[in-house]
C-alpha cells in the first residue's frame, strides 16, 4: 500500500510579530494540496480567545478540525475529502491552549497523548494515534520537541520507552514532527530505540540531501524530520519556495512510502 505523509509545523496560524496577519485559511488550502494521507501538525491553536477577538475571520472550532474540513466543503460543496482528526493540547493558559494534532484519511482508533514537558517553561506533549488503513494499523506519533539539548535527550528517551510500551514490535511507526534539534543528534537514539529508519529528503537531481525546512524563507535547519518502521521509502523532499515562507515559520516535509508489513 502505497501512503503519503507529511509533517508541519503551522506557527498557530499567525505570521508577523508588528502586524500579524491570519495564515490558516491558506495553510488549510495549502494542506489540502499537498493531498498527504496523513498529516502530523505542531503548534495547533486548539483555542484562543485574543485572536479570536482581534481576527474577522478566526475559525469558531479548533484548528485541527478547521484544517481537517474540506476546501470546496467549506463553499457549499461536498467534493472535497474530509479528514479525521486528533488533537493533544500541551500549552495550557488562560485564553487558550495549543498542542499537537493528526488529519488521517482513514479511521482513528484510539489516541494517547503523553506529557513529555522537560521543565515549566516549555509544555510539550507526544499524540500518539493508531490509524486503521487498508492495509493494516498504522501507528502514527506527532512530537514536538523542547529547545534546549538536554531536554530533547530526555524527550527522545520518553519517545522511546513510550513505543516499546504501547506497539508491538512488528507493527508499522510513523514518527514525524518537529524535533528542534538543528545539529541533528538524535538522529541515531531514536533510530537505533525504535528500530526505525529516518526518512531523507533528496533532491532529485544530485541525490543531495536537502534537508533544511526552518526558517522557510531562507532554510538552513532541518528540524522537522520523520522516522520510519514497517516501510519503503519512494520519495521525500521539503517543500520549499517563496509562498511556503508566508505561511509558517517552518516548511513543511513530505514523503511517499509503501507500507510492507501488516502486522497490528
Amino acid at each position: 500500500m502505497r501512503l503519503r505523509m507529511a509533517t508541519y509545523n503551522i506557527h498557530k496560524g499567525v505570521m508577523g510579530l508588528r502586524k500579524p496577519a491570519l495564515t490558516i485559511h491558506a495553510l488549510r488550502d495549502s494542506i489540502h494540496a499537498l493531498d498527504a494521507d496523513l498529516v502530523f501538525l505542531q503548534e495547533v491553536q486548539g483555542r484562543h480567545d485574543r485572536h479570536a477577538e482581534r481576527f474577522e475571520h478566526w475559525p469558531q472550532a479548533g484548528q485541527h478540525e478547521f484544517l481537517a474540513s474540506g476546501v470546496d466543503e467549506v463553499l457549499g460543496h461536498a467534493s472535497s475529502p474530509r479528514y479525521f482528526t486528533a488533537y493533544g493540547m500541551n500549552a495550557v493558559y488562560p485564553h487558550g491552549h495549543h498542542g499537537n494534532a493528526l488529519l488521517s484519511r482513514y479511521p482513528i482508533e484510539w489516541v494517547l497523548n503523553e506529557d513529555v514537558s522537560d521543565h515549566r517553561l516549555e509544555q510539550r506533549g507526544l499524540l500518539h494515534c493508531r490509524v486503521l488503513t487498508p492495509s493494516g494499523p498504522v501507528h502514527a506519533l506527532v512530537a514536538h520537541f523542547g529547545l534546549f539539548a538536554r531536554s530533547r535527550n530526555r524527550q527522545a528517551d520518553k519517545l522511546v520507552d513510550h513505543v516499546r510500551r504501547h506497539v508491538q514490535p512488528q507493527s508499522p511507526v510513523l514518527v514525524a514532527g518537529d524535533f528542534n534539534d538543528w545539529q541533528r543528534r538524535l538522529g541515531p537514539v531514536l533510530k537505533a530505540g525504535l528500530g526505525a529508519e529516518e526518512v531523507i529528503p533528496f533532491e532529485r537531481s544530485r541525490r543531495l540531501a536537502k534537508v533544511a525546512s526552518f526558517p522557510s524563507r531562507l532554510p538552513l535547519l532541518g528540524l522537522d524530520r520523520v522516522f520510519a518502521r514497517g516501510f519503503d521509502v519512494l520519495h521525500a523532499e521539503v517543500c520549499h519556495g517563496a509562498a511556503w515562507g508566508k505561511l509558517s515559520d517552518h516548511a513543511p516535509m513530505v514523503a511517499d512510502l509503501h507500507l510492507k508489513t501488516m502486522t497490528p
